[in-house]
């Protein structure tokens, strides 16, 4: 199993919040590449660089490869009929062991650093944090154990997930306090969904002051991005974040899978030996889809 300094390589990194100034929201931008860097004798990782010629040279090498490698349309149309199955299928395989609990969240998004949750909470009331694709917790349930302020939301295809992570201590005490709560939402169905919780039923649009979006863009079909992502704006407050990461183009996994035979679905679009998907963007693809909020940061991180 990969690590996450393994897999850093494949992050995109891009905040963006809406009117920022309405919210009373001060926006710290990332460490630059250089300062993420560990100074000590054992570096965890160093910044990569990619030339035009490597870039262009791997282009060339996916799309002639491409056509005789593609899945064929019937197995495209049961991977996109099957998607929340493979999910649960994922979860009941793997339970709660597959993914790390990401603490690194708050170095690279200092909008989800104690100290600055603490004081929106303070001046504003509860800062309620959302989670689309939230899988067992491992964004949310750090932040939600660190922050005793702090509201979550957490949102995922996967019943077998929502149900493992309400399990959780964590989340089943922030609960009680009425400071947790989830559901099953498919962001690719519909408009926001109404959440029963304790006998209420509760909807999502405008409730959140952030947002949290990480490697789930990427397993919707491109045909329907732009509407999962049109769903997820729709559930912050005005002045509201939305925190995103994603894998990029030409990443590692991307060029196993682009020359495997029957994984190409399409355009940087593939099927894992699961049966999930996994789509690899670049720059534009994400400029575009959230092109009416406001870009604070938008950037390859290449470890």
């Amino acid at each position: 199993m990969p690590s996450e300094t393994d897999t850093a390589s494949s992050y995109y990194a891009l905040t963006k919040h809406i009117c920022a100034q309405q919210a009373g929201l001060q926006h710290h931008k990332q460490q630059s590449s250089g300062e993420e860097i560990n100074n000590t004798d054992n570096q965890i990782w160093v910044e990569d660089s990619w030339t035009e010629e490597e870039i262009s040279q791997v282009a060339d090498m996916l799309s002639s490869e491409k056509p005789a490698l593609r899945a064929k349309a019937h197995q495209i149309q049961k991977y996109e009929a099957e998607a929340a199955l493979n999910w649960d299928r994922f979860y009941t395989r793997n339970h709660s062991n597959f993914f790390k609990d990401r603490h690194y969240l708050q170095r690279v998004f200092p909008e989800l650093s104690v100290e600055r949750l603490s004081d929106t909470s303070s001046s504003c009331g509860p800062f309620v944090l959302l989670e689309v694709g939230c899988g067992v917790g491992n964004a949310v349930l750090p932040l939600l154990e660190k922050n005793p302020n702090l509201h979550v939301w957490g949102l995922d295809l996967s019943h077998v997930a929502i149900d493992l992570m309400r399990q959780d201590k964590r989340f089943a005490n922030a609960s009680r306090q009425g400071r947790a709560k989830a559901a099953v939402w498919d962001i690719t169905a519909g408009s926001c969904p109404l959440i029963c919780t304790n006998m209420k039923v509760e909807h999502v649009e405008g409730v959140a002051d952030g947002a949290i979006f990480l490697f789930c863009l990427s397993a919707i079909t491109p045909e329907k991005m732009k509407d999962a992502v049109r769903n997820v704006i729709d559930t912050l407050k005005p002045g509201g974040c939305l925190l995103f990461r994603d894998y990029g183009r030409f990443d590692e996994a991307q060029l196993k899978l682009g020359t495997s035979r029957g994984k190409c679905l399409g355009d940087n679009f593939y099927v894992k030996q699961d049966g999930t998907r996994c789509y690899y963007f670049d720059l534009d693809d994400i400029r575009a889809m959230f092109s009416e909020l406001e870009e604070v940061e938008l950037s390859y991180i290449r470890r």
